[in-house]
């Protein structure tokens, strides 16, 4: 026991019976002084006794995967070898133009590419159009020290894009030492001005040698997507369109995908659905018309987005003239983003009211409504703490009395959603917190009762239509996924006399990002439920379609347009099916759409998923993002008419199915 250290010696009992000769140090003990010639110290570990629980733990994740350092630490280096750091600013490009870091190269990279290994260092690279600039970022492998900032993050779960950008450069067998600015360009602003650059962009001073701008003037002006030139017509890809398919990754097309078929869905059932969708449906065609529709209106979109950030857009202040195209907004507002590569449209965006002349109305939210339908949707990122505020100002200028929330507040480690539902003062509003329940989405095995001989599944006599349905034989009616259901309190204290309000808030967590859920039938469930809390809080009837002037429902994921797509895509259609049902039992169209002067009621040729995605991505880019969200589409839709086809109807008199008008070619997409 000589040969033991003071610090090796784990404590068994109290300090106070534990007499070690070595229990008590002096000052003169070796391991509390600094060691001298010839004074040898007690060894950290003693090689002879048995290895301790400690130390076979692994190192803590922060050891070595949490660079972040105070700005002061990284000025001092910068001055001390400016030649031997490259420092990258991963800013949006209006906030960069601004101010940045002396020296600093601008690399606005969406998180989508970031995370994808092939897009490598030599893929960075390409976005500078600059040579100067492409020559200062190529001298990276030999650099010794590489320096990224973003706009405030201080802890390490923030700084997903400065840890990913680092993470190339070590994929490639870089040696060198990684920084990230703690607290971002913000504190580093405050804390080190000197080395602040608040003068214009010149070229080789990190920005391209053409004009980057959004302004409307100047025929020959590029627009700006997140820091990088928008292409020209047909030029090379733009990192900006990662999240969305566009440019090159379109060039190999979006995949196909075949729909799967309810398990209880007959023959009889299959001649009963409607044209477009038998047409989709069908197994010999596995999924190539559906892929060939998403890859129509993903070029659509593209085409639309090479010309949206041409013109100048005004946050406040009214404009006289009215937009030619569509613009987006938003770009410069980094932080009131989430995510730096999904923006509203200014024609669409939901604005804040009554804000001061010269003030912003800027919120990443937008207003969304399919054509054929009444359901009207506001759309937003998942809120940030930066936009607490905004988001329950519009919940109430808006009279939102249901949020859906479709994400859980993390996932694989990333933050997706704050926790903005937490009982506070959120500016002028007050939230209160009334209760919390979770209810399970219940399932039942599939039935498969012959259906009744009706063109389409009736409407039926107001019963639950979807809380009850199964899909497929995946088993999935062997389990039951739940729902939590929060009703909160809200109140304004510069109205006080406007009564509280209400609200409900309706939390899917198991419908991970980018992906799909379980089964279509737990979307169906999630679907009735929502419609049940929006019954309540409007006094409509369970079996009723959507009327006009209705509230409008707030959903939101973490971006706002995948999953939230998704889900309002799948509600607005089955009222648009309600709706056709509704006019095949009564023998006309309903008084919704007397003075409407369209037939799509009475057809059943025009394609109701595609169309109505559609429209929403001329109300919002990326609704419905990818292939395998737009085919979940088509097998929701699916299964909710299969399974009211195999409920028992009333007896009615025929239909109108042996008169409906059919007309090709119903459904253009608009470019």
């Amino acid at each position: 026991m000589e040969g033991i250290s003071l610090f090796d010696l784990p404590r068994q009992s109290s300090p106070l019976s534990f007499n070690h000769p070595n229990s008590v140090a002096d000052h003169q003990h070796a391991r509390l002084s600094l060691p001298m010639n010839g004074v040898h110290t007690a060894p950290a570990f003693n090689t002879l006794r048995q290895t301790q629980r400690s130390d076979t733990v692994p190192p803590l994740p922060d050891a070595e995967a949490n660079p972040l350092y105070s700005p002061v630490e990284i000025g001092d280096l910068i001055r001390t070898n400016p030649e031997d750091v490259l420092v990258l600013d991963l800013r949006v490009y209006q906030q960069y133009a601004a101010s940045r870091v002396k020296g600093a190269l601008n690399l606005c990279i969406p998180t989508t590419l970031l995370k994808r290994p092939a897009y490598n260092v030599q893929r960075l690279a390409d976005t500078f159009t600059s040579d100067h600039d492409r020559c200062v970022f190529e001298r990276w492998a030999t650099c010794s020290h590489i320096v990224v900032y973003d706009s405030n993050s201080s802890l390490t779960k923030d700084a997903i894009a400065p840890l990913n950008v680092l993470k190339k450069f070590k994929s490639e067998g870089w040696k060198g030492n990684g920084w990230i600015v703690k607290g971002g360009f913000l504190a580093f602003s405050k804390l080190v001005p000197d080395l602040v650059d608040s003068g214009p962009v010149t070229s080789g001073q990190g920005a391209s040698t053409q004009s980057l701008s959004i302004s409307a003037s100047g025929k020959e002006t590029l627009a700006v997507a997140g820091g990088c030139a928008m292409p020209a017509e047909k030029s090379a890809a733009n990192p900006f369109f990662g999240n969305i398919r566009q440019n090159m990754d379109l060039l190999d097309g979006v995949g196909q995908m075949p729909i799967k078929q309810p398990a209880n869905m007959t023959s009889t059932t299959e001649r009963q659905l409607p044209r477009w969708l038998k047409q989709a449906s069908a197994k010999n065609d596995q999924g190539k018309v559906v892929s060939e529709r998403f890859l129509k209106i993903e070029r659509y979109e593209q085409k639309r987005m090479q010309e949206a950030l041409s013109a100048k857009v005004s946050y406040g202040t009214p404009r006289s003239e009215r937009p030619s195209k569509i613009q987006v907004a938003g770009i410069e507002k980094g932080s009131k983003n989430r995510y730096n590569n999904i923006f509203p449209y200014d024609h669409s965006r939901v604005k804040l009211q009554n804000v001061p002349q010269g003030s912003c109305d800027y919120i990443n939210a937008s207003h969304i409504k399919a054509e054929l339908s009444n359901r009207h949707y506001i759309a937003t990122q998942a809120p940030i703490p930066a936009t607490f505020d905004d988001f329950w100002r519009v919940v109430w200028e808006q009279d939102v009395r249901v949020i859906v929330m479709l994400t859980a507040e993390s996932e694989g480690g990333q933050v997706k959603c704050h926790k903005y539902w937490t009982p506070g003062v959120y500016g002028s509003l007050k939230l209160k917190q009334l209760s919390e329940k979770r209810i399970v989405l219940q399932e039942k095995k599939p039935s498969t009762k012959s259906p009744q001989t009706t063109s389409r599944p009736s409407l039926g006599a107001r019963r639950s239509t979807t809380a009850n349905i199964t899909m497929e034989d995946d088993n999935s009616a062997a389990k039951s996924t739940s729902i939590v259901v929060r009703h909160l309190a809200l109140s304004n204290s510069s109205q006080p006399f406007q009564p509280l309000r209400e609200i409900t808030q309706i939390h899917y967590s198991d419908w991970p990002d980018l992906g799909t859920p379980a089964s279509p039938s737990e979307l169906l469930a999630l679907v009735e439920q929502v419609n049940k809390c929006v019954r309540k809080s409007s006094a409509q009837d369970a079996g009723d379609v959507v009327r006009e002037g209705q509230r409008p429902l707030l959903v939101h994921c973490s971006a706002g347009c995948g999953r939230t797509g998704t889900f309002c895509t799948i509600d607005s259609v089955i009222d648009m099916l309600k709706r056709q049902q509704l006019s095949d039992k009564h023998g006309h169209p309903d008084k919704m759409d007397v003075d409407s002067g369209d037939d799509w009621l009475s057809r059943d040729d025009t394609d109701l998923v595609a169309k109505t995605v559609d429209d929403f991505r001329h109300q919002r880019l990326s609704m419905v993002q990818n292939l395998r969200q737009f085919v979940l589409c088509y097998e929701s839709v699916l299964q909710w008419l299969v399974s009211r086809s195999n409920e028992p109807q009333p007896q009615k008199r025929p239909s109108m199915a042996d008169s409906r008008r059919s007309y090709q070619g119903s459904y253009e997409m608009r470019g």
